[in-house]
């Protein structure tokens, strides 16, 4: 009976000893990230206070965030306010947003991207080490980006389609994030100075912003009917001619075509019924998808759910596109024709961030594969002097490639093909040739993209829109590819595809395109 005992008395101690080592390991290695991340954390909060944070260096080493502590604070100093929403800012005050939030642990050197590193760190009571941070982002890209916008509000989003890199990313009105990264006393004024401001620059446009996406949604629309078999290329409708002009009728509710500007309606198939925009060929392909496989295609291509930049628990969020009202955080069911037809085009219940909207032109110049979006490439060792750039020595690289399957490489081929024409061929450049890199100065380049202008409630100007890719000629991998929204800018072709244009003749100029 003793020996009984003796072994049930081990066999608990055991499994205590058990239980209390896999709950030191989890919360040691598994969940120390997001237990050294809460802001409530005291320890957080005394660390942060005089702790020297990683530096943040662009795509090229240029530093963009660098830390002093002075008389005991930690000051933060940022070099772009290009780079404000996508940085964010560090502040004793206010806390973090943007990557200064995603990468606070790292930044701070309370986790280290090796678990076991960190493990070992934690047990031999080491002093935190801040890491560095590489960017995907281009400086000079940004700027250029962020001067294209000027004073208008607005949001240009740039990704490598091959790899999901950010190679721009920029919101207009944008801030400086300096005065409310240092002493605490003085940042309640300067962002009492900020929040004054007329257009709401806080608010990050590209990734938090939601717009109805008018046009540019038809390039998805198309895509989804010619994956899902419903259309070809050489697809047209009888009746097409007739409701151009007459209208479209759907469950009581007329359907009208926009201003064609003096273009004859025709039996317009695919490229073309794109190039002149044809809200009428894009409702009858809508309506034959169906509200269930416009859903389903919706969500391979990233709607209905939230995205993030980058993978795991540091990702970057990014507010959730929606094609029909959200309903639980997922795309709800369509309510009736009216709005399947409407959403087919762009309008109901549409609404879409920038960032979603390039990953679509992405997904199209990728062969069909939505790319794993990241705005970090690297982190790195602290450097001693940010000047001279990033540490040699690398801690941790970004994956790049993968991604998931949308649509078929011959479907995304096709809609490359459209979309092409939609820019460069006869009519496609007199709604969207402004886009065409060749007119900036890439000679032989051809350019894949759509425009769109969005309606708005009565008495508001639309949004102007462009998505599009870039060289898309046959033969030709597809180097950037961008989303540009301006607020309230009017027509897609007047303000939205040149500074597109422009934007992707730059990139491919400075990697020796022009």
């Amino acid at each position: 009976m003793i020996a009984t005992n003796v072994r049930r008395l081990a066999l608990y101690l055991l499994l205590a000893f058990a239980v209390v080592s896999g709950g030191l390991g989890w919360w040691q290695v598994v969940d120390a990230a997001s237990l050294n991340a809460r802001a409530e954390n005291p320890q957080v909060i005394a660390a942060r206070r005089g702790a020297l944070r990683g530096t943040i260096f662009d795509a090229n080493g240029q530093a963009l965030a660098t830390s002093q502590v002075i008389e005991g604070i930690s000051r933060r100093t940022y070099a772009d306010a290009a780079f404000s929403h996508l940085l964010g800012y560090a502040s004793l005050r206010f806390g973090t947003t943007g990557l200064e939030r995603a990468y606070d642990d790292i930044l701070t050197g309370r986790a280290d991207p090796n678990p076991l590193r960190d493990l070992v760190n934690d047990i031999l009571d080491r002093q935190p080490e801040p890491k560095d941070l590489t960017l995907t982002v281009d400086r000079r890209l940004q700027d250029f980006a962020a001067a294209q916008l000027g004073d208008t509000a607005g949001a240009v989003v740039a990704i490598d389609p091959r790899t999901g890199a950010i190679l721009a990313m920029t919101s207009t009105p944008t801030f400086d994030a300096t005065p409310i990264s240092g002493v605490p006393d003085a940042a309640g004024p300067a962002m009492e100075a900020i929040t004054a401001r007329d257009g709401d620059p806080l608010v990050d446009r590209s990734r938090q912003g939601r717009y109805v996406p008018g046009s540019v949604m038809k390039v998805f629309t198309g895509a989804a009917a010619l994956d899902a078999g419903i259309i070809t290329p050489q697809t047209t409708y009888p009746d097409q001619p007739r409701q151009e002009t007459e209208g479209f009728p759907v469950s009581g509710f007329t359907i009208r075509e926009h201003d064609l500007g003096g273009i004859q309606p025709d039996l317009w198939p695919f490229s073309p019924a794109l190039q002149v925009s044809s809200n009428i060929f894009f409702a009858h392909v809508g309506l034959e998808l169906g509200g269930e496989a416009f859903l389903d295609y919706a969500r391979r291509f990233g709607f209905c759910e939230g995205q993030q930049i980058g993978s795991g628990a540091r990702g970057l969020p990014v507010s959730a596109s929606y094609v029909t009202a959200p309903i639980d955080g997922d795309c709800g069911p369509f309510v009736d024709d009216v709005e399947l037809a409407s959403a087919a085009f762009g309008q109901a219940q549409v609404n879409v961030t920038p960032v979603q909207m390039a990953l679509l032109a992405a997904t199209i110049a990728n062969d069909g594969v939505v790319p794993e979006l990241h705005a970090v490439r690297d982190v790195r060792a602290h450097a001693a002097d940010p000047a001279t750039g990033p540490a040699d020595q690398i801690l941790e690289r970004s994956s790049t490639g993968g991604g998931s399957r949308a649509i078929s490489v011959d479907t995304a081929r096709q809609v490359r093909v459209a979309m092409v024409d939609a820019v460069e061929a006869e009519l496609g450049q007199l709604f969207a040739g402004a886009g065409a890199v060749r007119l900036y100065g890439i000679g032989g380049a051809q350019t894949a993209g759509k425009t769109g202008t969005a309606q708005r409630s009565e008495g508001q100007a639309p949004h102007s829109w462009f998505i599009g890719f870039a060289p898309a000629q046959d033969g030709a991998e597809p180097a950037i590819a961008v989303a540009v929204l301006v607020e309230g800018g009017g027509s897609g072709s007047g303000r939205a595809a040149p500074i597109a244009g422009r934007v992707m003749a730059e990139w491919l100029r400075l990697n020796g395109g022009g």
